[in-house]
């Protein structure tokens, strides 16, 4: 039976460039290329709602609670004690948020370089981690959403299992990772799982590879985190709110599409966002391509090494994390960026081993998206008018001690006036809506069975929205009188952009 061939320096033979690139140079120009790829986002207050909740979420543990207990948002606890320590250190700073994405970025990028010298040659290696950071940097990833620190840790599962052999060692710090990455991003417990039963076949069938006892490795070290965690919070006596936020609302929001529409949903959106950035998108994805059929054709001639094998595994599993989440939405495309920052790098390393005339042409591919993101990016780096922060300055002004406030939108204000959320289920302001979500929460009485009906009841003082209608869409999505409500009991009082501010008559 034919085996993969072990990993040794004479059985890669990457393409020869002709300068020399030391990994800690190649890591400064991925740092510094990140830097201006980024450079647009570190300022802007308004970029994502979802960062928004994370930011309020992390302002919450920053006052010493639990994730989930005093309030919830839809996502595993990591995020929001990342956020929480971010604010905990720094105060108020949306720079500093915006800089933890930044690093976020910049480590995965940097991991994706480790990983590939071997496979696929340095200069390849830094085409594909470049190649990361830009689409990492796409106008999807610019604000800090719970996937960045995901990539950080499968980047790092994927160096650690692409190694042959994987040993003991190897598999438990990957074990580690992953669990993290799941407490950062649910779906990813897929990957999780793929990955041990991989580990598992392979000390079976491939024992030159895979230590023998590497699943068991993986498997107690993946244990550890969630056992830390559910530790903490049934020491809170909070276990319960803990599977609520883990496993009862997030199995109940995976339902709420089949595979296949998930599947269209995002191939449609993606076609959309090629064509409106066909020079971002579309040598990267062509490069990717080139790696990829490399890698399968290889592999079905049998001559694939355990470093592509694994990168294919990881790839495939994470893509099918996506299709089992129950939603489409382009950010969750950043948990793919690693693995295909990877396939751009045996890309341009089997495009270039081909034939060396192909290297210009290789590198026009891979520094065309590089030159229009930094170009999309340098002209909106430069501080914008904070537009929330105006508005919570004259509700400061005017609403006296404690106002109370219901934000349909624009709900960043809470942190800037330290308000309290009227609804524990309201951090993300459509959460009341998402049927998927607040039902379940009403089922295991975290919330009472009406919450809108509630807060429409308690006729906050002000209430916040965008001039966009976005806010009112989810109201009126959930079947509320809200125009007529909105009328009857409010004016608007000011209007900062496109911030509206609504005080009760």
């Amino acid at each position: 039976m034919a085996t993969l061939a072990p990993r040794t320096r004479d059985s890669i033979a990457p393409a020869r460039w002709s300068f020399a690139l030391s990994t800690p140079a190649a890591i400064a120009i991925i740092a510094v290329a990140t830097l201006l790829f980024r450079l647009g986002s570190l300022f802007p207050e308004q970029i994502d709602w979802d960062e928004w909740s994370f930011i309020l979420m992390g302002a919450d543990v920053a006052h010493g609670h639990l994730p989930f207990v005093h309030q919830f948002d839809l996502k595993p606890p990591l995020i929001f004690f990342l956020f929480g320590g971010v604010i905990a250190l720094v105060g108020k700073s949306l720079l500093a948020i915006r800089l933890l994405g930044t690093a976020c970025v910049i480590a995965a990028s940097s991991l994706v370089y480790v990983t590939c010298r071997r496979p696929a040659g340095r200069w390849p290696a830094l085409a594909g981690a470049m190649i990361c950071a830009v689409l990492a940097s796409a106008p999807f990833g610019l604000s800090t959403s719970s996937e960045l620190p995901a990539i950080v840790f499968l980047s790092g599962a994927a160096w650690c299992l692409s190694r042959s052999p994987v040993s003991a060692r190897d598999a438990a710090i990957a074990g580690l990772l992953i669990a993290l990455a799941v407490l950062t991003r649910t779906n990813l417990a897929l990957v999780a799982l793929v990955v041990g039963l991989a580990l598992l076949a392979a000390a079976m069938l491939a024992p030159a590879h895979v230590a023998r006892r590497s699943w068991l490795a993986y498997g107690v070290a993946g244990a550890i985190p969630p056992l830390l965690l559910a530790l903490i919070y049934a020491a809170a006596g909070e276990l319960a709110t803990l599977k609520l936020a883990m496993i009862d609302v997030p199995l109940a929001y995976s339902g709420q599409l089949g595979m296949g529409e998930v599947a269209r949903e995002h191939a449609m959106q993606f076609y959309y966002t090629a064509q409106r950035a066909p020079l971002l998108y579309g040598s990267p994805l062509l490069l990717a391509l080139a790696g990829l059929g490399s890698a399968l054709s290889a592999l079905l001639r049998r001559e694939r090494r355990w470093a592509e094998v694994m990168f294919l595994t990881l790839a495939a599993a994470t893509t099918g994390s996506l299709l089992i989440g129950g939603a489409a939405y382009p950010h969750y495309w950043l948990q793919l960026m690693p693995f295909l920052g990877i396939f751009v790098a045996l890309g341009v390393s089997a495009l270039t081993r081909w034939t060396a005339a192909l290297r210009w042409a290789v590198l026009a591919l891979v520094g065309l998206p590089v030159a229009v993101s930094i170009a999309a990016a340098l002209p909106e780096a430069h501080r914008t008018p904070r537009l929330i922060a105006q508005a919570a300055a004259y509700i400061r002004q005017t609403g006296g001690a404690n106002p109370t406030i219901w934000a349909w939108h624009k709900h960043l204000i809470h942190w800037y006036l330290d308000a309290p959320q009227l609804s524990r289920a309201g951090v993300h302001p459509d959460n009341l809506a998402r049927r998927a979500i607040i039902d379940t929460l009403a089922r295991h009485r975290y919330v009472g069975p009406d919450e809108v009906g509630r807060l429409m009841a308690l006729r906050p003082q002000f209430v916040i929205t965008d001039a966009g209608g976005k806010g009112l869409g989810w109201m009126r999505a959930d079947g509320r009188p809200v125009d007529a409500w909105l009328a009857a009991n409010y004016r608007l009082g000011r209007q900062f952009g496109d911030v509206l501010v609504y005080r009760r008559r």
